[in-house]
C-alpha cells in the first residue's frame, strides 16, 4: 500500500482524472450544501469559485512540470 503522496503524484500525472475531479467538485459542493439545508446564490458562487480554482490549480501544476502544454 502506498502513501498519500504517491497516490497524489499519480493523480497529478493523469489529466483525465484531474479534469474529472475539477469538474465534479462543484457539483458535489452544490448537492451536499443543498442536502444540508443551505441554499441561495452563494452556493452557486462557491461552486463556480471551486471550479475556477481547480482549473487554476491544474494549470499551475502543469506549468511546474516544465512542458510546453499548459492545460489543454
Amino acid at each position: 500500500m502506498g502513501t498519500f503522496g504517491e497516490y497524489w503524484e499519480k493523480l497529478k500525472e493523469n489529466h483525465f482524472a484531474m479534469m474529472a475531479l475539477c469538474c465534479i467538485l462543484p457539483v458535489i459542493i452544490i448537492v451536499v450544501l443543498q442536502l444540508a439545508g443551505f441554499g441561495g446564490a452563494w452556493v452557486y458562487a462557491l461552486a463556480i469559485a471551486a471550479c475556477i480554482g481547480g482549473h487554476l490549480f491544474m494549470m499551475h501544476s502543469a506549468s511546474k512540470k516544465g512542458g510546453d502544454k499548459i492545460c489543454h
